[in-house]
């Protein structure tokens, strides 16, 4: 579990959001999942998928191991059901290595956003872990504004109660 508490509630309240999302897309069918919306990555399974894809990325470089293959590289269409279940499994990952992290480095230390570690590495491509998790949690901030914009376009109305204070209330009320 995260220790620092302000990581511990962004992370959190990032992870719950996107559960909640989630939740509202396997209520869609295959067809207004898959649609390109014009917005973003195009449809709520782009999307989705690239998040999660990003999830992974970041737990390996918080890791410090080579990236993993792309989603989007492997060929699949994957389903509101199947984008959930590896949700899940990168959110596990991702709080892993972000308590591993915090653990063992200073925020302010240097870490490569690259691929891997391998070879010289560009000015451009150091950044500090605090920039790194700022990063984390803002991207999944800005692809679930763009999936709640599209879930509108689909007909799926109001106002989605998804902010922090939300989280806070879902979890004081169990």
């Amino acid at each position: 579990m995260i220790k620092d508490p302000l990581l511990r509630v962004l992370f959190a309240t990032d992870f719950w959001s996107t559960r909640q999302l989630l939740a509202e897309c396997r209520a869609l069918s295959v067809e207004q999942f898959a649609q390109n919306l014009g917005i973003g990555r195009g449809s709520l399974q782009s999307t989705l998928t690239h998040g999660v894809d990003a999830m992974f990325l970041f737990a390996d470089r918080l890791d410090r191991r080579p990236r993993r293959m792309h989603l989007s590289l492997d060929g699949q269409a994957y389903s509101a059901v199947e984008v959930t279940g590896l949700f899940e499994r990168a959110a596990q990952e991702l709080e892993a290595a972000v308590t591993q992290a915090v653990d063992n480095h200073g925020l302010d230390e240097t870490l490569n956003w690259t691929d891997s570690d391998d070879g010289e590495i560009a000015p451009e491509d150091q950044i500090t872990y605090a920039v790194a998790l700022a990063q984390m949690v803002d991207h999944g901030v800005h692809h679930r504004t763009e999936a709640m914009e599209m879930l509108r376009l689909l007909g799926v109305a109001g106002e989605k109660p998804w902010h922090p204070f939300d989280w806070d209330e879902a979890v004081r009320l169990g």
